[in-house]
């Protein structure tokens, strides 16, 4: 599964933003989850943060943890959308497979790292009439006005050339194995050269750590 700076989802004038991203954690305390409000000349919402713990060492059912995920997101908190407008249920559905997915694939591949911290991020969105149609020509305009930067071209061009991953190495923007070659940021993780180029072209933070990168003002 492919995981990117986060996926748009357009519904008419209604505009919902998703991601999720899992790090090493090593606190006591899982965060406690929470809400962004974003207005802007273009868009108003807001973003919500969930959190949950994987404790490999208990054998975590991943189904148990996107349910989880999906109460939090569309059940517990139906004042979330900040009009009148209900979050299509085809949406839901797919927003579930794939925090399964990657729930799962995760599972599968962290035999070294024993707790992790996984966020979802969901966002919901209303266009201003007087730019829908802005909004449905070119849905980076929208990165840009909720807060997506770009890394700067000097700071990709700069980072760590990692020649030999390892037999174990998974990326975890793609997750795959088999790419011997990577790149390794200043806060010490690696990726595959093409994963983390095309994501710095979006997004200057880690997808791991959110370290920010440099960024042209």
């Amino acid at each position: 599964m492919q995981m990117d700076s986060g996926s748009w989802y357009a519904n008419r004038r209604t505009w919902y933003h998703f991601d999720k991203w899992i790090v090493e954690f090593t606190k006591d305390d899982v965060p406690q989850d929470y809400e962004e409000e974003v207005h802007s000349p273009q868009l108003c919402g807001r973003f919500r943060y969930c959190h949950a713990l994987l404790d490999l060492r208990n054998d975590p059912d991943p189904t148990v943890l996107c349910n989880m995920f999906l109460q939090k997101l569309f059940e517990e908190w139906i004042g979330f959308v900040p009009w009148d407008h209900e979050v299509p249920e085809e949406f839901r559905g797919n927003r579930g497979s794939e925090i399964f997915d990657h729930i799962d694939s995760v599972c599968r591949a962290n035999e070294d790292v024993v707790r992790l911290l996984i966020v979802v991020k969901f966002g919901v969105f209303k266009v201003h009439d007087d730019s829908y149609h802005d909004c449905l020509s070119d849905d980076n305009e929208i990165d840009e006005e909720i807060g997506f930067v770009p890394a700067s071209n000097s700071s990709i061009e700069a980072l760590e050339d990692v020649s030999d991953l390892g037999p174990e190495f998974e990326c975890m923007i793609c997750l795959e194995e088999g790419e011997k070659k990577g790149k390794r940021m200043p806060c010490g993780h690696a990726f595959h050269v093409g994963c983390i180029q095309e994501w710095l072209e979006k997004n200057n933070l880690c997808p791991l750590c959110r370290y920010a990168m440099p960024h042209d003002s």
